[in-house]
């Protein structure tokens, strides 16, 4: 994934062990409504996307989720994956579309979470594909 992106013009930083930390400011900073039982209850413990596909939190899905992730301004943006301690740091990823990251991803094995530097929105790839993709808050356009 990492030359693909960088084929597109981005800069791509290898952030090593630092996916707990930034999955559980996902968790904060998406799902902080939802209290200790509902994620609970939602087993968000195995898949953060839970909170997403057993529709606790509004979000948009499927087709209109890629469309408002391919119109979202995109500066500096983090990938980072479920059970995985490494981290992407993007910048110049003004281009960056869905296409490229399910094309470079193993998108069976692999939930992918998209957010900008300071965390106002994210998009989500599951490996589930009749789950997501979900996009969720700030859908500033160019």
């Amino acid at each position: 994934m990492k030359d693909a992106l960088k084929k597109k013009g981005m800069f791509v930083k290898k952030l090593s062990n630092q996916g707990k930390l930034f999955r559980k400011r996902w968790e904060h900073e998406f799902a902080s409504a939802l209290s200790v039982l509902q994620k609970k209850k939602i087993y968000m413990e195995q898949f953060l996307w839970h909170a997403f596909s057993y529709e606790k939190l509004p979000c948009l899905q499927g087709e209109q989720a890629i469309q408002a992730f391919e119109q979202q301004i995109k500066n500096d943006c983090y990938l980072l994956f479920e059970h995985d301690e490494r981290v992407l740091q993007l910048s110049k990823c003004k281009h960056l579309t869905s296409a490229d990251l399910s094309k470079n991803t193993n998108m069976y094995l692999e939930d992918l979470y998209v957010v900008d530097e300071d965390f106002t929105w994210t998009y989500v790839i599951t490996h589930e594909s009749s789950c997501g993709p979900y996009k969720d808050r700030a859908c500033r356009v160019y």
